[in-house]
């Protein structure tokens, strides 16, 4: 019975007078075909947009990797310059606290050794 009905309606005859139900269809499908039509711009500006927040994101988190690898790159050439003026501090106090230094200092500053009977040992 669907079969014949659907013949009826491609033909174009009903018991109710074909030619209407005909326009009738033409125009449903014309009236879906048109909301088709308007949702596509509505849809292809949705998908751009979301490609573009998209794009933006990706850009954003690049430049903060940048940034990062540039940070990353100062302190570690700052490391250096700290470890080296540690090293060089080191051989300063080293070379300050050794004993020939003391009594060079000591001399310029007028001190002397003690002599043997002044020599008090505390316990």
């Amino acid at each position: 019975m669907q079969v014949a009905q659907w013949k009826k309606l491609e033909t174009g005859s009903t018991s109710s007078g074909g030619p209407k139900t005909k326009q009738k269809e033409v125009s449903d499908e014309e009236t879906r075909s048109s909301r088709l039509s308007g949702m596509l711009p509505c849809c292809i500006v949705v998908i751009l947009l979301i490609l573009l927040l998209v794009g933006f994101f990706n850009v954003w988190t690049r430049m903060g990797l940048v940034q990062l690898g540039y940070k990353m790159s100062k302190l570690e050439t700052k490391n250096k310059e700290l470890k080296g003026r540690v090293r060089e501090l080191s051989l300063e106090l080293a070379s300050l606290e050794s004993p020939a230094e003391i009594e060079k200092r000591a001399t310029k500053q007028g001190l002397r050794m003690p002599l043997v009977g002044r020599i008090i040992n505390v316990p």
